[in-house]
């Protein structure tokens, strides 16, 4: 339509100046002004078109709403101004995510347009372009207040986009990634702005880490939103305004995802199909890990190797951190402290050991270090806008950066890590410092105008500051799986945006050693799993400060239920924990520094301890199940009690305990002193863990939380996998697996999947699903096994240990066959048979 140059245009109704400038524009006026700033939201609708999928409706100024049915749960949104939508073109959204054909049925009224997915319905105002999203029984999910809002100056550009969005009373919000607010963000707002965040409170806003993405959930029914914008961007979760959620970001383009449930956990698994998930790891990336700043010289690494096999506490790596370096050089070694790295990587891995070595981004600038040569050469540092590289001080006092959003520059990166892992023999690399953080400046960052490639589209600091680590950490997986001969990439990453969990483990950060903390990794940890990162875990034991033998024993306790566990402490480095507390520093210093290792606090401990982490090895094949789980659908393998059940209002803002995976639910003690607690379970059937004590749903139990164990349930009908505990993964040959059947009355179905845990064959196959169905009534349990795959497992025999039959065994079946009473009872288990692993159908027969 072609526009009438005699009418006025639209905008200059919105257009507003300085509050102490003279009202006139600043074209009309002989004066200046310090700037002009306009604050624009849509008119009305004067046109709508469609092509296929995807729907335009564009205002009388010029705001154009393009909407896209990517599935019948999926809608995306995205506003331009003057249609001047950006390139499509996002980091988060994976590769393998596809598109489904839905057929929209379209119905244009007089006061609105509606979309119909099947699904879901949207209406679309014709005033204001205001959207409202409704579910296939005609329940609202999603609806704008004030819609959109756009505000930009003459010369500063843009500065916000926003959108406001009605919000029930009733209605709960969770998500946003590794945030410590509690489980519930109503009445919360953050921010998402990467952040070298040393010592955060549970007050602090900015992390490491920026996922903008979060649920909603009313009346039972569940739905997600993803805002894909890379710049700073903030979330208000009806803090400013009682009954208003509004999100937005301060440059780039409103683009957002709406997912459909009902179900949180399909939302979960919606939105990490749309974000991508990982790959399999390594079974040992999933055994317990051992770090401080800094092991050194290789001595001490053998110390500790020693300690722990001497002990018999379980470990599988161990990490190396800066003071590996040489001058903190990255990629190369400390000579004086580790003559022959190869030597050493060898030595650790006879006894069992991987070796994880940390790489930061901070190169230093010395005409003499090959990585700075190299970097310059291929003009691979971030620029400032006179083209200069980006100079600042990190460890070495005058550092330059890569550029990870030019290709070229991840690809020379991952090429840096060959001799890393094929000379010295590494196993695993750990991404530090990469917000980016910088020292000496408040802003604890580069500057805004800072140049980045971003895939050849450009842009400033700004819109790459919070995709750089992630990116980091995808030249990294890149690096690993080029020169690993094979072998999986284990890469762990501080800072990382939305689908970054498709190349590295996370950590939540430089916590410390408090109770509150302990508390905050256990909120951290479900909130990113449910954010799409479900390989996660904290620093145990905290790494500011030294916790108290109970704490430190606790925070294992918790951990044994992440599915990345690692202690990690300060060691006798102070710089950074004198900002906290000076005394506190020079008391720790006299009493040998901050060390965390198992043994670190009398023998009462670190019993506790070696307990607790033999248990993470018994559960193994539990913990690798649900990572398929995750790898394969997006399912988080730690999630809230409230994605179990919906309808339980009890349970929509407990804090505390949490699903790890589809059998257990664990309620850790976060508080000193506790040795019993009260814990409210979902609807359902349970069983206590330890005690096997049967215990019903939809109410609470006290419990016993002894100093050596917390609280653990496992789902009535569910059959757990079960591991002999070994110091490493593959010290010993397997050849009998445990399973423990948990009698509930109906049909259940428990799944075990397995691999050899390491290398790339499972993708070709090589892998076994194992479902075991159990059929139960009130004499008769009945175990079908079907085994899917070409993986030739090391076990040949399971033994099957029967929990909570109400009656004695009176005959067994297998395949047919009946099982002599011999082969039946055993002094220390009532119920237990054992049974070959290629087992179709077991019949079980009891009573009184």
């Amino acid at each position: 339509m072609k526009e009438d140059p005699n009418q006025p245009d639209p905008l200059k109704k919105n257009l507003k100046l300085p509050e102490e400038a003279p009202e006139q524009t600043a074209t009309e006026s002989k004066e200046r002004v310090d700037d002009v700033r306009e604050t624009i939201r849509p008119g009305r609708m004067l046109r709508f078109r469609q092509s296929g999928q995807e729907f335009e409706f564009t205002c009388d100024n010029h705001i154009t709403l393009r909407v896209q049915v990517l599935t019948p749960d999926i809608l995306r949104f995205r506003y331009a101004w003057k249609g001047e939508f950006q390139p499509d073109f996002s980091y988060a959204i994976s590769d393998d995510f596809r598109t489904e054909e839905v057929a929209v049925q379209v119905h244009e009224e007089t006061n609105h347009v509606e979309l119909h997915t099947g699904r879901l319905t949207l209406f679309v105002q014709r005033e204001g372009l205001l959207t409202e999203i409704r579910d296939q029984h005609d329940d609202l999910l999603l609806a704008d207040s004030k819609g959109y809002y756009r505000e930009q100056t003459l010369l500063k550009g843009l500065q916000e986009v926003r959108i406001d969005k009605q919000s029930a009373k009733s209605e709960h919000f969770y998500g946003l990634g590794d945030k410590c607010s509690p489980m519930n963000l109503r009445g919360y707002a953050y921010d998402n702005w990467n952040l070298d965040a040393f010592g955060y409170t549970k007050d602090s806003n900015e992390l490491y880490r920026s996922i903008p993405f979060y649920y909603g959930l009313t009346e039972g029914r569940g739905y997600g939103v993803f805002l894909d914008n890379s710049y700073k961007t903030s979330f208000d979760f009806a803090k400013k305004e009682k009954n208003t959620v509004s999100f937005g970001a301060h440059g780039g383009e409103l683009n957002y995802y709406f997912i459909n449930g009902p179900e949180l956990l399909r939302v979960a698994e919606r939105y990490t199909d749309l974000t991508g998930k990982p790959e399999m790891p390594a079974l040992w990336t999933l055994g317990y890990h051992q770090c401080k700043w800094s092991y050194y010289p290789e001595s001490q690494l053998y110390d500790l190797a020693n300690e722990f096999r001497s002990r018999g506490i379980p470990c599988d790596a161990l990490y190396l951190d800066i003071d590996y370096m040489d001058e903190y050089r990255v990629f190369t070694w400390n000579k004086n402290h580790f003559p022959n790295p190869r030597r050493l990587t060898d030595k650790l891995r006879e006894q069992g050991f991987k070796t994880v070595v940390m790489i930061d981004p901070g190169v230093k600038a010395d005409e003499d270090y090959f990585v700075y040569r190299e970097g310059t050469e291929r003009d691979a540092w971030c620029k400032r806008n006179d083209g200069t590289a980006m100079r600042a001080p990190v460890w070495p006092p005058e550092c330059v950066f890569p550029d990870y959003t030019n290709p070229a520059v991840r690809d020379w990166w991952a090429e840096l890590y060959k001799d890393l892992l094929q000379k010295d023999g590494v196993d695993g690399v750990w991404n530090d410092m990469n917000e980016p953080a910088i020292f000496e400046v408040k802003n604890m960052t580069f500057p805004g105008d800072v140049r980045h490639h971003f895939e050849g589209h450009g842009g400033d600091h700004n819109k790459a500051h919070n995709i750089y680590g992630m990116q980091m950490s995808r030249a990294t997986q890149e690096g690993l799986r080029r020169h690993l001969n094979g072998k999986r990439p284990f890469v762990i990453t501080r800072a990382t945006y939305s689908g970054g969990q498709r190349y590295s483990s996370v950590w939540t950060g430089d916590n410390t050693a408090s109770w509150e903390h302990l508390q905050i990794a256990n909120l951290q940890c479900q909130r990113m799993a449910i954010s799409g990162f479900s390989f996660v875990g904290s620093d145990v034991g905290g790494f500011v400060d030294k916790p108290s033998g109970e704490l430190y024993a606790r925070w294992v306790q918790l951990a044994v239920f992440h599915p990345f566990f690692r202690t990690h402490s300060m060691g006798s480095n102070v710089d950074g924990a004198a900002a906290v507390d000076e005394d506190l520093v020079a008391e720790r210093l006299e009493q040998g520094g901050y060390n965390q290792e198992p043994w670190s606090f009398g023998k009462e401990t670190t019993e506790r301890v070696k307990k607790a982490i033999e248990e993470r090895y018994k559960l193994l094949p539990y913990i690798y199940t649900t990572f398929w789980q995750y790898a394969s659908k997006g399912t988080p393998m730690i999630r809230p009690l409230y994605f179990l059940d919906q309808e339980d209002a009890q349970v929509r803002d407990e804090d505390v305990s949490f699903l790890f995976g589809d059998k257990l639910l664990v309620s850790p003690v976060i508080k000193e002193g506790v040795m019993s607690k009260n814990v409210h379970l979902p609807s359902g059937e349970w069983y206590n863990y330890w005690t096997e004590e049967a215990l019903k749903g939809s109410s609470s139990h006290s419990v016993l939380a002894p100093m050596d164990r917390i609280p653990v349930f496992v789902r009535a009908g569910s059959i757990l996998p079960q591991a002999p505990v070994q110091q490493y993964v593959g010290e010993k040959k397997i050849e009998t697996l445990k399973l423990l059947l948990y009698y509930a009355t109906g049909r259940h179905e428990s799944v075990l999947y397995e691999d050899a845990g390491e290398g790339q064959a499972y993708k070709t196959g090589e892998c076994n699903v194992v479902t075991l169905v159990q059929e139960s009534n009130d004499n008769k349990v009945v175990l079908r096994q079907e085994r899917r795959g070409a993986y030739k497992q090391e076990y040949t025999q399971y033994e099957l240990i029967l929990v909570g039959l109400p009656h004695g065994i009176h005959r067994v079946e297998i395949d047919g066959e009946e099982l002599a009473d011999e082969d039946i009872h055993r002094e220390h288990r009532d119920k237990e048979i054992f049974v070959k692993s290629d087992f179709r159908e077991i019949n079980i027969e009891f009573g009184p």
